[in-house]
């Protein structure tokens, strides 16, 4: 039995502490740290295994009924808590992005490299769930498949219902970064350029929010994203997908259904009452990520969908293309 400390109890870590606990076989959750102890005391009260329920990251990560650790903080505490599960030894899954900024992202990913180098193995992993989402496994299937041509470009929105204290910044290092990993993964080519633009300012959002936020991606491979991403929208939580080929287009509806459409058959999506977050429609996504993280600390046997930490620098360094990129 992995038993695993996670550190924050928010929306993340709380999910992530349910669906260890529940999906994920030989593992289960042993420690929660949170600023909040209430909510600490909560969630271990509901998951009824926890042993350790602390306030400091660090105690959580250095305890012995820890193996193994999930960094589910707010996004600005990434880097010093990947720092203190270095110094821990222990196997860690830290959720997106590595940083809130190029400069520290950098500096970050270095020393996980040297870090990892001492060690001789992957230790650091990191949360870009999309790539085990069924939809975009489909996605990746189809394309493969060549049935459909070439993929020519990509129509995508990733729109929150609420984003409580998220920056103009935030926008691509919190939200459209997903955009950035996955389309780099799917079609295993590099970002070129992006350029970004800002349509009228949506009432729903702070007036210092750059809210919402357009923008236009350039992989090497010539395949061109067109995306918007939204931080309080209005419709609830939305992600769509669609990947234009030669001969039908491919889509993720914003259920998690896929459709394809052809000359032959044109499917659509369906529809139905949305949700406010995104934690059920990635549900499974979540839990593959998890148990394939955990299988590789099983096992040793690296998982290549598993984002490293060169993979979380490229989704940083793509978002900073875009933030340099408004005028």
């Amino acid at each position: 039995m992995i038993r695993i400390g996670v550190i924050g109890t928010g929306i993340m870590g709380a999910g992530h502490a349910r669906f260890i606990n529940e999906h994920v076989e030989n593992a289960e959750v042993t420690a929660l740290a949170d600023i909040d102890l209430q909510r600490v005391s909560d969630l271990a009260e509901e998951l009824g295994t926890v042993t350790l329920q602390t306030s400091n990251p660090e105690e959580l990560m250095n305890s012995a009924d820890v193996d193994a650790i999930v960094i589910a903080s707010p996004d600005p505490l990434h880097v010093e808590h990947l720092r203190l599960a270095m110094s821990s030894g222990k196997p860690t899954l830290c959720e997106k992005p590595i940083a809130t900024n190029l400069e520290d992202a950098r500096a970050i990913s270095s020393e996980i490299q040297k870090y990892e180098e001492g060690k001789g193995k992957k230790v650091i992993s990191f949360g870009f769930m999309r790539r085990f989402d069924p939809g975009y496994m489909r996605l990746r299937e189809e394309i493969n498949s060549g049935n459909y041509g070439k993929p020519l470009y990509v129509k995508a929105v990733v729109r929150n219902h609420q984003s409580p204290g998220i920056t103009s910044t935030g926008l691509f290092t919190n939200i459209a970064i997903h955009d950035f990993d996955i389309y780099g993964w799917l079609f295993q080519s590099e970002w070129e350029s992006v350029t970004s633009f800002y349509p009228p300012h949506s009432g729903s959002s702070p007036s210092d929010l750059k809210d919402p936020l357009i923008f236009v991606a350039k992989l090497k491979n010539g395949i061109t994203l067109v995306a918007d991403a939204i931080a309080n929208g209005t419709a609830g939580y939305d992600t769509r997908v669609e990947v234009v080929c030669e001969r039908g287009n491919l889509e993720i509806g914003p259920f998690g259904d896929f459709a394809i459409r052809t000359t032959e058959n044109f499917e659509v999506n369906r529809g139905g009452v949305p949700d406010l977050n995104w934690m059920k429609k990635f549900e499974r996504s979540y839990i593959n990520e998890l148990r394939a993280w955990v299988k590789e600390i099983e096992t040793g046997v690296v998982n290549p969908d598993l984002a490293t930490h060169k993979d979380a620098l490229t989704a940083n360094e793509s978002a900073a293309m875009g933030a340099a990129s408004i005028s």
